[in-house]
């Protein structure tokens, strides 16, 4: 400490620049307005600005389009405008789930490979190099919040029998999309005899009786599902959600005059206008039976692609980036609860001894992909009491045994720059109608440029590119599978994990939820699949390089998995410097949820680089499920380019 404030003290500040300007310029895509398929986007007129760009700056801006609306508009029942829907569909983690695909060539030579399920690859390495610092600054606009790993649940059927409990207003298969707190309270007419309890208070006013019964996470059960939530998709929910109405839906009279002034744009203040719905309305629209988001989604070039991370400032170099996209539609059945008195139910008020039969929520048809990709980037929230989707499907009491609930059929959707699906009556579009790709143009002073070309005439860039291979309905038990004959220069191998579409979930009861359908994890607007691997335990997992084992031993036990090589894994000094590290899956992530398994292969000695290596993959599914495997295999690759004329060099 002594000698830092010595130095401090000492040290002269240099006040010169080596760079005389900077300018932040876009290019727009080459899609004319069509977004059907592939985004393409040219460099060229960045590389003839003049001035050197700096790509690990740089980052694409794609307006998107989520909205959802009544499947019959001419009688959209109680889906209106007035309904509170803010929260009931938002993305999955990181709006790098919109590429399937991302391929880039350098002065007409290809220096990134197409690989599919680029999405799954980036979440892996942003969720193991992220610091939390770099989500409260950076998480907002690039949509990155991880999800909650200990609040999913696994339904794997519906059934009538579902009706009576929670578990099928999640949804069907792997499900994470709780997105409130759930607190319990109960409103009930005076017709319901109540049953003796002084410990509970009630409040007859006129003929009704009400009662509140305040069931929190302390006073309920460890496995009860009710107790957690998904906080990161409630919290990605409201980068993107803004409020056409005022916090009580009504006035904000409520707000001393300058506030209201100001947020209303209306001297003095008024009521029934919001200042959030004055600020927004170019973002939010909403009809009778139709609700839309529109907002840009920013995405890092250095968080898809380690060669942007690697480059260094290029002046005249030209670039043609292709993007496959993610951009779907499908079509939902939400089922309202009801209340009824009668016996054998499994969710109970607690207080007059009548039940509530809970709701569901179904696809009713399998999300279609648009773009070429393979991802469903949307989630849609639960309609269990209190959640995103329920004002869609309230409880309905108004006597007992009121029969079936509120049911609501809903399409939903996520377009790029406008609707892209017929399916919709009502079309959206951004304000801005094209993908842009952003980068900074920094002009150096005539010395510094002399210097930078002066000592690196040429520039070697080492970065990592990937390769990818699937494993389908893997059953339960030990596996091994050849996942190449020879790749050279390997650097790393991830395996992912997730459910087969068969263990999805299955819809047996067409009664219960007209035409339900399932889907794999991966298409699911349930799960966070994608965004995270499936809760699969994996033991005596191994590697095997050139048919030797890269772990001395099998890994056996979760801790092995996490303390030998997940943990280090892209992290700041590889997570070795205590109060000075990143990454954001710590070892109860992982045992919950973020099940990543990986090797590090990168060590090894000179004489064999470049030398191809067969990659093996052997292990134990120790679930009772069959799953599919991901396995992405980093390789490394070189590109040395002249700095002065940004030509490459074979």
């Amino acid at each position: 400490m002594d000698n830092l404030v010595f130095e401090e003290s000492i040290n002269t500040e240099l006040s010169s620049s080596e760079f005389v300007d900077k300018q932040w310029l876009y290019v727009n895509d080459n899609n004319n307005a069509s977004y059907s398929g592939q985004v393409v986007i040219d460099t060229t007129s960045l590389s003839n600005c003049g001035s050197y760009i700096n790509w690990s700056e740089a980052f694409f801006s794609m307006p998107l389009v989520l909205q959802w609306e009544a499947a019959d508009l001419a009688n959209p029942g109680l889906f209106s405008d007035t309904l509170p829907l803010d929260f009931f569909a938002g993305l999955k983690n990181g709006y790098w789930q919109l590429l399937h695909s991302l391929t880039c060539e350098f002065n007409n030579g290809n220096i990134i490979q197409q690989t599919p399920f680029l999405n799954i690859f980036t979440t892996f390495k942003n969720l193991t190099s992220w610091s939390e610092n770099d989500v409260r600054c950076w998480g907002s606009i690039c949509g990155f919040c991880p999800d909650t790993c200990d609040s999913w649940l696994y339904n794997p059927v519906q059934t009538t029998a579902g009706n009576t409990g929670v578990m099928a207003t999640s949804g069907t298969g792997i499900c994470n999309n709780r997105n409130a707190q759930y607190i319990s309270i109960t409103s009930l007419s005076a017709s319901w005899v109540p049953v003796a309890d002084p410990a509970v208070p009630l409040a007859t006013t006129g003929n009704s009786v009400k009662c509140y019964n305040s069931a929190t996470v302390a006073s309920s059960v460890s496995d009860n599902i009710r107790q957690i939530y998904n906080k990161g998709f409630a919290q990605r929910q409201s980068w993107i959600n803004y409020s056409s109405s005022t916090n009580d839906g009504s006035s904000i009279t409520n707000l001393s005059a300058n506030q209201a002034s100001l947020m209303s744009g209306i001297a003095g203040g008024a009521t029934n206008i919001s200042g959030y719905g004055q600020i927004f309305q170019a973002y939010v629209q909403r009809s009778a039976g139709s609700r839309a988001i529109i907002w840009d989604a920013v995405i890092r070039l250095k968080d898809v692609a380690d060669f942007f991370q690697k480059c260094p400032l290029l002046k005249g170099s030209t670039m043609r980036i292709y993007l496959n996209t993610n951009q779907t539609y499908f079509t939902m059945e939400l089922t309202g609860g009801t209340i009824s008195d009668a016996v054998g139910s499994a969710v109970q008020t607690g207080v007059f001894g009548n039940q509530i039969k809970a709701g569901s929520i179904s696809l009713t048809s399998s999300p279609v992909i648009l773009g070429g990709g393979g991802t469903n980037p949307v989630m849609v929230a639960s309609n269990d009491v209190g959640q995103g989707a329920y004002p869609l499907t309230p409880l309905q009491g108004a006597s007992v045994d009121a029969g079936a609930g509120v049911v609501a059929n809903v399409k939903v959707g996520l377009s790029i720059v406008k609707t892209q699906f017929s399916q919709f009556t009502n079309q959206y579009q951004a304000p801005i109608t094209s993908c842009r790709l952003y980068a900074p143009a920094y002009t150096m002073s005539p010395i510094a440029e002399q210097r930078y070309l002066s000592l690196s005439p040429t520039k070697k860039i080492v970065y990592n590119d990937i390769f990818y291979y699937s494993y389908t309905n893997v059953p339960p038990g030990t596996f091994s599978f050849l996942v190449s004959n020879g790749i050279p220069n390997v650097r790393g191998v991830l395996v992912f994990p997730m459910l087969t579409k068969t263990a999805n979930g299955v819809a047996t009861d067409p009664a219960f939820v007209a035409g339900a359908t399932t889907s794999a994890p991966l298409l699911s607007p349930f799960s966070t699949t994608g965004a995270t691997p499936d809760p699969i335990s994996l033991t005596t997992f191994n590697i095997q390089v050139s048919g030797k084992n890269l772990f001395i031993n099998n890994m056996l036990y979760n801790f092995e998995v996490f303390y030998e090589q997940l943990v280090s894994s892209n992290q700041l000094n590889g997570s070795l410097t205590t109060s000075l590290s990143s990454g954001l899956i710590g070892y109860e992530e992982f045992q919950s949820l973020y099940r990543y398994y990986y090797g590090n292969v990168s060590r090894s000695i000179p004489s064999e680089d470049g030398v191809a290596k067969a990659i093996q993959i052997v292990g134990t599914n120790n679930s009772t499920q069959p799953v599919d495997f991901i396995v992405y295999v980093e390789f490394e690759r070189t590109l040395t380019i002249d700095i002065r004329t940004g030509a490459r060099i074979a």
